[in-house]
C-alpha cells in the first residue's frame, strides 16, 4: 500500500545525520508532534497541538484528518495509506533516496539532457554506497549522485521528517518550523512530495 507524504529535509545531502529523539523532542517542543505510538514497523507520532501552526495548508478547504482511527486494529492499514496525518522519523548513517514512483529522470546539470538510467545507477549505490558517480551519456558530464536535481519528487540526504497524510503542494512547512530545523542541522531544509 502506498501513502502520498510531505518530507521535509535537509538542503544538503551530505548533512550528517541528526539523532531521532533529539529531533522527536525539539518537534514535541514545539508541539508539532506528541509522544509515540508503536506499530509492528517501529513508532508514529500523533500531530500535536500545533501541527497546524507549524504546516500551512493551501487551497480553499483541504480535508484533513488529524487524529488516528480510535480503533487499533485500523491503525496499521490507516497508517500505511497515510488516512490521517502523522509523523515518522528517518535518520541514517548511510545516504538514502527517498523517490516518488513517479518521479521524473532528473537532468544533467551541464547539458539538462534527462538522465534516464538514474533508477539503476541509484540501486547500484544502495547496495555499495561508495559508488557515488554518475557520467551524462550526452554530453560526458561526470557527477556525483548527489548533484542531480530531482525539484520536489525526490531527495537524497540522511535525516526525513516523513508527513503522511498530505497531497503533492497541500501543505508547506512554515518559516518559523524551517528556521528550528536549520539551527537544530545547522543548514537550511527543504521539502519534497512522494507517494511511496
Amino acid at each position: 500500500m502506498t501513502a502520498y507524504k510531505l518530507i521535509l529535509l535537509p538542503t544538503e545531502p551530505q548533512c550528517p545525520p541528526l539523532d531521532c529523539a533529539q529531533l522527536a523532542s525539539e518537534l514535541q517542543a514545539m508541539q508539532l508532534i506528541r509522544e509515540p505510538l508503536a506499530l509492528d514497523n517501529g513508532v508514529f507520532y500523533p500531530t500535536g497541538k500545533h501541527f497546524l501552526q507549524h504546516i500551512s495548508f493551501l487551497g480553499c478547504s483541504p480535508s484533513i484528518e488529524l487524529e488516528p482511527p480510535s480503533d487499533p486494529a485500523e491503525l496499521p492499514a490507516d497508517s500505511a495509506a497515510g488516512s490521517f496525518c502523522h509523523v515518522f522519523l528517518h535518520s541514517s548513517t548511510s545516504l538514502c533516496l527517498r523517490a516518488d514512483k513517479q518521479c521524473p529522470a532528473p537532468r544533467c546539470p551541464q547539458c539538462r539532457q534527462p538522465f534516464s538510467g538514474w533508477r539503476t545507477v541509484f540501486s547500484t549505490f544502495q547496495q555499495n554506497p561508495t559508488l557515488t558517480d554518475w557520467n551524462c551519456s550526452g554530453c560526458g558530464f561526470n557527477g556525483q549522485l548527489t548533484d542531480l536535481s530531482f525539484r520536489k519528487a525526490a531527495g537524497i540526504g540522511h535525516t526525513f521528517i516523513e508527513i503522511r497524510g498530505i497531497y503533492p503542494s497541500e501543505a508547506v512547512p512554515t518559516d518559523a518550523l524551517l528556521k528550528r530545523l536549520q539551527r537544530l542541522s545547522g543548514g537550511p531544509w527543504r521539502t519534497i512530495y512522494i507517494r511511496e
